[in-house]
């Protein structure tokens, strides 16, 4: 059973089950770019109950106010017996070990949180349908999303491809290679894909989470892979995936109704699905997420985000959501990506600007003549910056400057 591939190398479950058996040292504090080592060093802590802190290849000590002595520092184990590998993934899922995530810092120093595995493993499905499926491994390995599609294929034995961090080319040729039936990535992610020139039938689930999407995304996705079925899925390093669902529009599953509240448009979630973080305020045991969301019916059952509380950009004292400004530049044929965001004025206070990255030639004139069609002219921004790819975070989200 082979259990992943990255970079032309390839790791069996047999090969994983031998080393975590064998080895007498973990890594508390485990920095590293090889995702099997990543991997491996992970299980070792989980199967042992010992505490495990998921850090970024590139991120400083200083970043999470840590001493740089304790990265990859050794510390002695005792080796274990497990006879199979199944044995091996009970235990994985019965582990008493704090594994701590760092969230992803785009608005500010990266906030630790303490999680146990039945919180990670929340939205984790086993059973036969879940058998052989071969998942295009998408997301930064340390952080929540790739936690949660680590752990979905190691309880069924499936196969991860790493194609994190990859070429178009290359996940295109990644997809074909191995076969690739599921993946779970950031709409980011998908718009690198763009453009396509053919079909891919061994793709049967695509998940899109960690940012907002839009339907023009979704309809070309489900062009490139027409036998996937598309989810959507909601998630925090805070609370782990709280919803999914087949389309658009959200809603909150009866099993937690009393533990998910929306007040002034943001979601609020109990504290009862929280992982333990001391830098969490609540309010009246509900933590404030910051994720705004539009009810989408009367009944008020259907909602989809909008964007982030703390992402709202002030011109001229009306409060400008960026997303809403890259959803009407996503409609537009000729852009294939933006991303929009405010920028200090010496005169107007603050301008509203978009980095665009197209897929055929459209001028400033004409792009703030179809913007003008369907945003208010407070919303079209003032400066348009035409650029060939855009800044991505660690996490593989599209950077907001």
């Amino acid at each position: 059973m082979l259990f992943l591939v990255d970079q032309n190398k390839s790791f069996t479950y047999i090969n994983l089950l031998d080393e975590v058996n064998k080895e007498t040292f973990y890594y508390p504090y485990f920095r590293t770019d090889n995702i099997y080592s990543f991997f491996k060093n992970f299980i070792i802590a989980l199967t042992r109950d010992l505490t495990i802190v998921l850090i970024d290849e590139d991120i400083k000590s200083s970043e999470l106010s840590i001493d740089e002595t304790l990265i990859n520092q050794i510390k002695k184990i005792e080796s274990v017996s497990f006879e199979s590998i199944d044995s091996l993934i009970d235990k994985v899922f019965n582990s008493n070990s704090d594994i701590i995530i760092y969230t992803s810092g785009t608005t500010g120093q990266p906030k630790k949180v303490v999680h146990k595995l039945s919180s990670l493993a929340r939205s984790v499905r086993n059973g036969d349908s879940y058998n052989n499926q071969v998942w295009g491994f998408a997301y930064n390995p340390t952080h929540m999303a790739g936690t949660q599609v680590f752990l979905q294929a190691l309880r069924n034995k499936n196969t991860l491809i790493n194609i994190f961090k990859l070429t178009r080319k290359e996940i295109y040729d990644s997809i074909e290679n191995f076969q690739i039936s599921h993946i779970s990535a950031t709409p980011t992610f998908y718009r690198l894909l763009l453009p396509f020139e053919s079909e891919f039938s061994s793709v049967i689930r695509i998940t899109f989470g960690g940012e907002k999407s839009d339907v023009k995304l979704h309809q070309t996705i489900a062009s490139i892979f027409p036998n996937a079925k598309i989810n959507n899925i909601y998630a925090s390093t805070e609370a782990g995936t709280i919803f999914a669902t087949k389309g658009e529009y959200f809603y909150i599953p009866d099993y937690i109704k009393e533990k998910v509240i929306i007040k002034d448009n943001e979601i609020l979630l109990h504290m009862s699905l929280l992982g333990k973080a001391d830098n969490i305020k609540l309010d009246e045991d509900f933590y404030h997420t910051g994720d705004l969301i539009e009810w989408f019916n009367n009944d008020k059952t259907l909602f989809k985000f909008k964007g982030r509380k703390n992402e709202l950009i002030n011109i001229g004292g009306y409060k400008v959501n960026p997303n809403e400004v890259e959803e009407a530049l996503s409609t537009i044929p000729q852009i294939n990506q933006s991303v929009v965001y405010g920028k200090s004025n010496s005169v107007l206070g603050t301008i509203l600007c978009a980095d665009i990255v197209l897929n055929n030639q459209i001028t400033e004139d004409e792009l703030r003549m179809e913007l003008s069609k369907i945003l208010q002219n407070y919303k079209i921004p003032r400066r348009f910056k035409f650029v060939e790819k855009l800044e991505l975070t660690r996490t593989g989200k599209t950077k907001r400057l």
